[in-house]
């Protein structure tokens, strides 16, 4: 039982509220990007190629730890995306952007600070040291 726990752990991104309450669970493929709002977080996700999203009341910096080793990954103070699902990276005059191409998503703006690993992970140079 433990062993399939782990397995559906590994299969699943579970989302938890402030208090640590589960309220969402989704295939790490399926979440498109996490979008911070104050308190809560916008997570915006493919449900039947449809890119649908939900609130939950917490926040990306809590959120991060529970995405670490997905393709999930921090793009800007407030935003991460799933690299998986990079389609373009743009600069254009207000910065740079990351688009999906997908109906109804917003640009999401890449900061100078998480600019170097994005591209390197989009480059398939992993920017993590090998011993």
């Amino acid at each position: 039982l433990e062993e399939d726990d782990m397995a559906l752990r590994k299969a699943y991104v579970q989302i938890f509220d402030e208090r640590g309450k589960m309220q969402f669970s989704i295939r790490p493929e399926n979440l498109l990007m996490i979008e911070s709002a104050d308190n809560y977080v916008c997570i915006w996700y493919d449900k039947n190629n449809t890119p649908s999203r939900t609130m939950v009341r917490t926040t990306i910096k809590k959120l991060a730890p529970s995405l670490e080793g997905t393709s999930i990954r921090r793009c800007h103070r407030s935003y991460m995306v799933n690299l998986d699902h990079v389609k373009v990276l743009a600069k254009e005059p207000e910065g740079l952007f990351i688009d999906l191409f997908l109906p109804g998503v917003p640009k999401i703006p890449l900061s100078k600070t998480y600019a170097a690993d994005i591209t390197n992970r989009l480059a398939g140079n992993s920017t993590e040291k090998s011993h």
